[in-house]
């Protein structure tokens, strides 16, 4: 789907020798075409187009049974974080950028096409029955090089790897087979997601999600993971399969997406989205959650004296300090400029305040390499059931912060309302 008649034929020129192709030149008429029968096996969209935008086919394709399973591929001049993620969010499975190298596109395809090919095939033989295990696990052996797999017994222990495992992994097959999968643990994933996986996969249901694993030589890869109980002729669960899909590239682009590139903190985009369902958590549950607004005093100055090499060392410190004294279950960001922002979930007024002050005392009492020593000033605020966005809560935030600065600098206030 393109608007524009160059694109089509440049596109078109590459694939016609291998795939029949559908064209069409807008919205409506791609989901018209998706509609008849045979339903096309990929469809490669646009973003920028007149009437409905691509964005919006995809959530349409992703909300019809007929045609949830076909894979999307956002073919589009438009490559920033905001409009990859949101991509994906509507239902893509991969993002290629304008203009594009023909040999990358022909790969990008094959590749979707193979993988979604062997998906569906798997799919279909776990749903007609556990029965057919046999006849799936036959089938895994002609895929051994292109599909991450692992068999495990009941306790876990790894009895059998693909190729594709061991290449992902590091691990040859002699190194890995006889260890607990609890090998490729990554100390990032929480306990209590591993604990619901064993609850479904033991009283033999299919559990699926992503996962990320730690590889022999100590780096990291993300997979999206589907784990089946085996069993034998008389029924018994004998030991477990895992059939696993390579997301570190996907999970790559959203971590960049979300994440400040200078501080490594959480970005503005990631602290809306975290504000929204903290407020929907609250208006649920009735639960309370603070904010805290932080600003750097002074820090034109640092820019004006040192200059902004030393102003982005002077934020990388603040950020490290901020992260270090924080709890937890608090969500920390650059909100812009030299400002930061903390959501406390189920926090107290004093809960909040006791902690930007001790924030406020560890950032004023660390030495900071070139300029010394620098401080804070905090604004503190708490969810009000009658705030009905998060524009009010930081709102309340910000005019404490204001208060704070003009205070004298180094303090922190608390809204009052």
């Amino acid at each position: 789907m393109d608007d524009e008649p160059l694109n089509i034929s440049i596109v078109a020129e590459i694939l016609n020798h291998e795939y029949d192709l559908l064209v069409a030149t807008n919205g409506e008429k791609a989901l018209q075409i998706v509609s008849l029968d045979p339903k096309p096996d990929l469809i490669l969209l646009d973003i920028m187009m007149p009437g409905m935008n691509g964005f919006e086919v995809a959530k349409r394709l992703k909300e019809i049974p007929e045609t949830f399973q076909i894979p999307i591929i956002f073919l589009t001049a438009k490559h920033d974080s905001e409009s990859i993620i949101k991509g994906f969010e509507a239902g893509a499975v991969d993002f290629v950028s304008k203009p594009f190298q023909k040999e990358e596109l022909l790969a990008r395809i094959k590749n979707t096409l193979q993988m979604f090919n062997l998906k569906n095939a798997l799919n279909r033989a776990l749903e007609k029955s556990q029965k057919y295990a046999k006849t799936v696990e036959s089938q895994m052996v002609l895929i051994d090089k292109n599909i991450i797999i692992s068999h495990t017994d009941l306790a876990g222990k790894i009895t059998e790897v693909s190729d594709a495992f061991c290449k992902i992994s590091g691990y040859k097959k002699e190194q890995i087979i006889g260890k607990m999968h609890r090998v490729l643990r990554h100390p990032d994933m929480p306990a209590s997601l591993f604990v619901k996986l064993w609850e479904t996969i033991s009283r033999g249901d299919t559990w699926q999600g992503e996962i990320k694993n730690r590889s022999k030589n100590g780096s990291f890869y993300w997979v999206d993971t589907l784990i089946y109980p085996i069993v034998d002729d008389l029924g018994n669960h004998i030991g477990y399969t895992s059939i696993s899909q390579n997301i570190t590239d996907k999970k790559r682009v959203e971590e960049i997406s979300v994440t400040d590139q200078l501080t490594q903190l959480h970005n503005r985009m990631y602290l809306e989205s975290s504000f929204a369902k903290e407020i929907k958590r609250a208006k649920r549950y009735h639960h309370l959650f603070a904010v805290i607004m932080i600003d750097i005093d002074h820090f034109k100055e640092v820019n004006d004296t040192y200059g902004h090499d030393v102003g982005d060392n002077v934020l990388v410190s603040i950020s490290q300090i901020l992260s270090e004294n924080i709890r937890e279950t608090d969500i920390l960001g650059r909100w812009g400029g030299e400002e930061f922002l903390i959501i406390c979930p189920h926090t107290s007024s004093l809960e909040a305040y006791n902690l930007a002050e001790k924030l406020r005392v560890s950032i004023e009492t660390h030495p900071i390499d070139v300029i010394g020593y620098k401080s804070c000033s905090f604004g503190v605020s708490v969810f009000d059931l009658n705030d009905e966005t998060f524009k009010e809560v930081l709102k309340h935030s910000d005019e404490a912060l204001y208060v704070a600065k003009k205070s004298g600098r180094n303090r922190v206030v608390e809204y009052k309302g």
